[in-house]
């Protein structure tokens, strides 16, 4: 533990501080009970930057001048924000310099709080995925922001995450049979087809998820090549994949691997940022005294967050119990946290439950977990610290730490350590813009602290060439009112130079004429009835053109929808492409 480390003071024990001494009721002003809601733009280039670029740098000053007034210099939260920047700074320049150059990094201004001159610190975080071009664009208004507000730009990989689906899907065109009739005019259809990296396995945390194919992992990009060609012609995943094949030999983790192959893409396009996985950038002190503060007033913490769920779900109208987030749970005295806890033989993430026994705080991954050190008895993790000394007990945890206890946040105290003490401005995605509005009522409530303002980056690229047609929808509903009345009032279409159709509309348009206004209209009724299906065997050919025209409007959309889908992996366009795409963008 460095001597900076073991400076870090918690505030004072029964006096007032941040989190001490407070109720659900009296914990400070709610922030606004309006949430904003957050769009993905569907034109083509379109972008969702709120607040806009050219407003970032106000914004990262106002989050300065927050946090000094409300973090002075001196105060538990300013120490541990110096404490878990210097970490962060340090691990995260030597995990980027294991696969790229960090020179360009400048190192004439001390990395801190923002405070006497020293640099803040701008954020952004994604799962090591194979996202789409949105997301893409978010770290390149990340480099691009920070270098505006002479910041540093620092990436988060979110590792803890569930790495679910290990492949993409690449869009395909197929001959269907045509619809219309004609042969010398088939139609194409879309469909997606499915390129995996590397085998499907358990749901493991990213971190966890060890390759299990490393030829599939190799040859992924041929395969991917070959079926986007007659779309894209030069698409990036060449590049990537060089990347990724280096990678995966030095860590073994698909997640890891794509994650440093496009950062290294990064590096070549000269986007200047640090990365570190989550799971390096949590371990140390800082982070465990920043979990003490929620254990050690953890039943007020389960109301404020608790409650904070249901105000959101209330608000926008959710059934779901799952949505956004999970309430905490409690159980026999014991107490559900933020937090997963997984390790190299029980590689799948668990909740952490808490419960007092005495002087000490008992932490493990079941109510009915064991005493004892990392690993119970039962095969459950088991850990004791300090319920009376919260400095103390940052330590224990802390080092408690190994390859069989890895102690993660969950997703809204992920974004609350990043925002309150790594980082000066945070950018989100749409998903966590819209979730992080929950998080600040926890902040506001629980550590009665301004939350620090974030930026939500998002836009939309399609593949070369292919938009929207907005005119189908249009046509679709001429064609929709044309089947109707074709079924209902036929005589409207009937052909007034055939002369046995011209007759037809004219007995038609007659018997309208004629509608009894009293008395039995049976026999009227009769008549348009045996009139209508004289007209419908007439108009036959023309509801069968109808009706092809509409399903080859159908088809069609069906084939738009995947061709011009945002979600399509970045690595399926050319790169040039998307580089003159961002700089539009931005």
């Amino acid at each position: 533990m460095s001597s900076s480390q073991s400076n870090l003071a918690p505030p004072a024990q029964n006096a007032t501080s941040l989190t001490a001494n407070s109720s659900p009721s009296d914990a400070g002003q709610s922030p606004a009970t309006e949430y904003r809601e957050l769009r993905a733009p569907t034109q083509t280039l379109g972008t969702l930057i709120e607040p806009p670029i050219c407003d970032a740098e106000l914004l990262l000053k106002n989050n300065l001048a927050t946090a000094h007034a409300e973090m002075p210099a001196g105060s538990f939260w300013s120490d541990l924000r110096k404490v878990a920047r210097e970490q962060l700074v340090g691990d995260a320049r030597r995990y980027t310099s294991s696969y790229r150059d960090v020179a360009s990094f400048c190192a004439d201004q001390p990395i801190g709080t923002g405070e006497n001159n020293s640099r803040p610190i701008v954020m952004a975080g994604h799962q090591p995925t194979l996202f789409h071009p949105g997301v893409w664009f978010k770290n390149h208004t990340l480099q691009k922001v920070a270098g505006e507000c002479c910041a540093l730009p620092i990436n988060l990989v979110i590792d803890n995450d569930v790495a679910a689906a290990r492949s993409i899907r690449v869009p395909q065109l197929r001959p269907l049979a045509n619809l219309a009739g004609d042969d010398a005019d088939a139609p194409l259809r879309g469909t997606w087809q499915s390129v995996p990296y590397d085998q499907g396995g358990e749901t493991l945390p990213f971190e966890q998820a060890q390759i299990r194919d490393k030829d599939l992992f190799d040859h992924f990009d041929s395969g991917v090549r070959r079926l986007i060609a007659p779309l894209v012609s030069d698409p990036c995943v060449t590049a990537l994949w060089k990347h990724a094949r280096e990678a995966i030999a030095r860590c073994g983790i698909a997640g890891c691997a794509l994650a440093q192959a496009r950062h290294a893409l990064e590096a070549e396009m000269n986007w200047q940022t640090l990365e570190i996985p989550l799971g390096v950038a949590v371990r140390g002190l800082p982070f465990a005294r920043f979990v003490m503060e929620i254990i050690d007033e953890i039943e007020r913490f389960q109301s404020v967050y608790n409650g904070s769920a249901d105000h959101y779900r209330a608000w926008h109208g959710i059934r779901s119990s799952a949505h956004p987030v999970p309430n905490l749970g409690f159980q026999d005295d014991w107490y559900e946290t933020p937090l997963w806890v997984y390790g190299n033989n029980q590689p799948q993430r668990r909740g952490v439950w808490v419960r007092r026994e005495g002087d000490q705080w008992h932490i493990s991954d079941a109510p009915s977990g064991n005493a004892g050190s990392n690993l119970g008895s039962a095969g459950t993790i088991s850990v004791k610290v300090s319920a009376i000394d919260r400095q103390l007990a940052s330590t224990q945890l802390a080092e408690a730490a190994s390859p069989e206890f890895k102690l993660r946040p969950r997703a809204l105290m992920t974004t609350m350590f990043a925002r309150l003490v790594l980082s000066d401005l945070f950018l989100h995605g749409i998903g966590g813009g819209k979730y992080d509005q929950l998080a600040d009522r926890i902040i506001t409530q629980f550590f009665q602290i301004t939350p620090p303002g974030l930026q939500v980056v998002s836009g939309t690229i399609r593949l070369p060439g292919q938009e929207p047609d907005h005119s189908r929808e249009d046509l679709r509903r001429e064609l929709l009112r044309k089947e109707r009345e074709l079924q209902f009032q036929g005589e409207k279409w009937l052909d007034a130079s055939n002369s046995d159709q011209k007759a037809l509309r004219d007995q038609k348009l007659e018997l309208l004429d004629q509608m009894p206004t009293s008395g039995s209209r049976r026999e009227w009724h009769h008549s348009v009835s045996r009139l209508n299906a004289q007209i419908t065997l007439q108009l036959t050919e023309q509801r069968r053109e109808t009706r092809g025209q509409l399903a080859r409007l159908d088809q069609e959309a069906a084939t738009e929808k995947i061709l011009c889908s945002r979600e399509l992996s970045f690595c399926l366009f050319p790169l040039e492409f998307l580089q003159e795409s961002f700089a539009k963008m931005a």
